[in-house]
């Protein structure tokens, strides 16, 4: 059986191509011309190179393949239009690309995102909440998942949506919050804007990859959608004062008042947009670390079987240690 994956080369699709080799599966990875391929060929993966917005490549790609994990997306753009053309319409390209009927099973990687944060303070959202995203990027997550639900069935193809949150974990991307965070942390930047009492999923990579591969080889998942998160939800308090404490910096962590935050937001782009800068703090911004953003995991853990192991202090202690040791001197 032979599995495809995209966007192998990012965070996520590293370790998840880790996890299959180490079951000894048969993996091909579609990877773009500009990508750096020397881990995969490590792992002696199959190459295949395109792009979700080839359509000619995505069907080279596809002869002989049974699952997809489709891992790839745009996750952080200057321009919204960036995140139509991978989440939507890429996807929608790769649907299509499926119609010949020999696809046993697609696993597409979608967002907690395209939910929104939670209506209710605490109530968890789980999967029959009401869908508002509030930026481009969820916009283009939800739109994404439409098409997969949709065209699934059109062209019979058993799909399963995974909607993360925020995945943090050894090798983070440049362009993750949790980066962010580790940074401002370290040079002694970071203020909790507001009380910090606000409460967010967050889902280790490890028990990511664990969901993932239990919804793919889980038969009653098709047609579902799944959240995946670590066992519990946490404060910005309590990530930002684990983070701090890994890295041995003093506690406890400053608070920014909202009117300050504010202030700065309507501040800062004036003076970053002159020097082709993207300022760090926009109302979108404020809106997104101050509300909650819990989830609720019953349906993954019933209907999968998925067992969150990793929690908070564990996960963070592996990630400041590859940010310490691995991140920080080449940087």
């Amino acid at each position: 059986m032979k599995i495809l994956i995209t966007g192998a080369t990012g965070f996520i699709g590293r370790h998840l191509v880790k996890a299959l080799k180490n079951e000894g599966r048969s993996i091909k990875c579609l990877i773009r011309e500009s990508s750096q391929i020397d881990f995969l060929k490590e792992l002696n993966v199959e190459i295949v190179y395109g792009d979700l917005r080839d359509k000619d490549s995505l069907k080279k790609a596809l002869i002989e393949t049974d699952i997809i994990y489709n891992v790839a997306g745009e996750v952080f753009a200057l321009d919204a239009s960036n995140y139509y053309s991978v989440n939507v319409s890429g996807v929608n390209n790769l649907l299509e690309a499926c119609s010949n009927g020999s696809v046993r099973k697609l696993i597409h990687l979608s967002s907690s995102s395209a939910t929104g944060p939670n209506p209710v303070r605490n109530v968890p959202v789980n999967e029959n909440s009401p869908c508002c995203p509030i930026t481009p990027y969820g916009i283009s997550k939800l739109e994404g998942e439409k098409i997969v639900k949709e065209l699934s069935r059109s062209y019979k193809v058993p799909t399963v949506v995974i909607r993360p949150p925020l995945v943090y974990g050894p090798g983070v991307s440049e362009s993750s919050r949790v980066l962010m965070f580790l940074k401002l942390i370290h040079n002694g930047m970071f203020r909790i804007i507001g009380d910090g009492n606000n409460l967010v999923s967050l889902c280790y990579i490890d028990n990511l990859i664990h969901g993932m591969l239990l919804a793919e080889k889980e038969n009653r998942s098709a047609g579902e959608t799944y959240f995946l998160a670590d066992a519990r939800p946490y404060t910005i308090n309590e990530i930002a004062s684990t983070i701090a404490t890994e890295l041995g910096k003093e506690l406890p962590i400053s608070h920014m008042p909202f009117f300050a935050a504010n202030i700065l937001s309507f501040v800062l782009p004036i003076f970053s947009k002159p020097f082709g800068v993207t300022s760090p703090l926009t109302r979108n911004t404020i809106k997104e670390l101050t509300s909650n953003w819990f989830v609720d995991i019953k349906k993954a853990q019933l209907e999968l079987g998925y067992r969150p192991i990793v929690e908070l202090k564990e996960g963070v202690k592996k990630t400041v240690e590859w940010f310490v040791n691995d991140y920080l001197p080449i940087h």
